[in-house]
């Protein structure tokens, strides 16, 4: 299974969580779908991953960009809700 799929697969679990009111594994998660893509963009144009290496040095692709502040702005409102929860739940302890 490709990865690409996994991901679309792990997004769609994380937006029915968050839907649902499962916060903190959705926040968790979104963490995840907004990283491991930037971390394979990464790799893809710099060393290279196995059986793909057409990317390797190809860092101004316009799409590529676009897509990396998109899960950079992800990543960033996930850590902040995650960190909000945190402080949240530090100041009021459930029951």
């Amino acid at each position: 299974m490709s990865l690409y799929y996994a991901l679309e697969i792990v997004a769609v679990v994380t937006a029915v969580l968050l839907v649902v009111g499962i916060v903190r594994l959705g926040w968790f998660l979104a963490l995840g779908v907004g990283t491991g893509p930037i971390v394979g963009y990464v790799l893809s144009r710099g060393p290279g991953l196995p059986d793909y290496r057409s990317d390797i040095g190809n860092w101004a692709e316009p799409l590529g960009l676009f897509s990396l502040v998109v899960e950079g702005l992800l990543v960033a409102l996930s850590a902040a809700c995650i960190l909000r929860r945190a402080r949240t739940d530090a100041l009021h302890p459930g029951p």
